[in-house]
């Protein structure tokens, strides 16, 4: 099966690390989790969705990685997930519009989640490259509203798809 460029290039961008222990908030059906897997070592990454039919897609998936220990997956929304006092270097994000609409309680359990020097990572591919500047000052507003220090802003090379990434760290 073709990864979906998105998917690809965010991954890319993750500089996954051995190990890394890693949040995906609204995971679908798995396809990051399965990519990542296996550049983990001691690392981990877990998928969150609020779909119960994404959830037993990504879980069917990456069966394996669950069993070794790899990955986990959960099922609900994000903003209700309690996480297990859990601290994750990263969390990221495919196509979660919520960050750029509302997300302040969101970037607050996020907060709450990441470790030290942890880092969050919100990736876009909008229907078309003029909603980038956009979604750009949108989730750039509410970052700055919750206390987070925008990194890096990243724009994919080709026109299509139009791709955005946004890094940043709680302040």
């Amino acid at each position: 099966m073709a990864i979906p460029e998105r998917i690809a290039w965010a991954i890319d961008h993750l500089a996954v690390q051995p190990g890394d222990r890693l949040l995906e908030i609204g995971c679908g059906r798995g396809v990051a989790i399965a990519e990542i897997t296996p550049l983990l070592i001691d690392g981990h990454i877990t998928g969150l969705d609020r779909s119960d039919s994404a959830t037993s897609s990504a879980e069917e998936r990456n069966r394996a990685a669950i069993t070794a220990g790899k990955a986990a997956l959960a099922q609900g929304a994000f903003a209700d997930w309690k996480g297990a006092g859990q601290a994750f270097d990263k969390i990221f994000a495919i196509n979660v519009n919520l960050f750029w609409l509302e997300a302040a309680r969101e970037l607050k359990l996020i907060r709450s989640l990441l470790a030290p020097e942890g880092q969050l990572f919100l990736f876009f591919e909008p229907p078309g490259a003029s909603q980038i500047p956009t979604i750009e000052r949108a989730i750039a507003v509410r970052l700055a509203a919750a206390s987070y220090t925008l990194e890096k802003t990243i724009h994919g090379t080709a026109a299509k798809p139009p791709l955005l990434g946004m890094i940043a760290r709680p302040t």
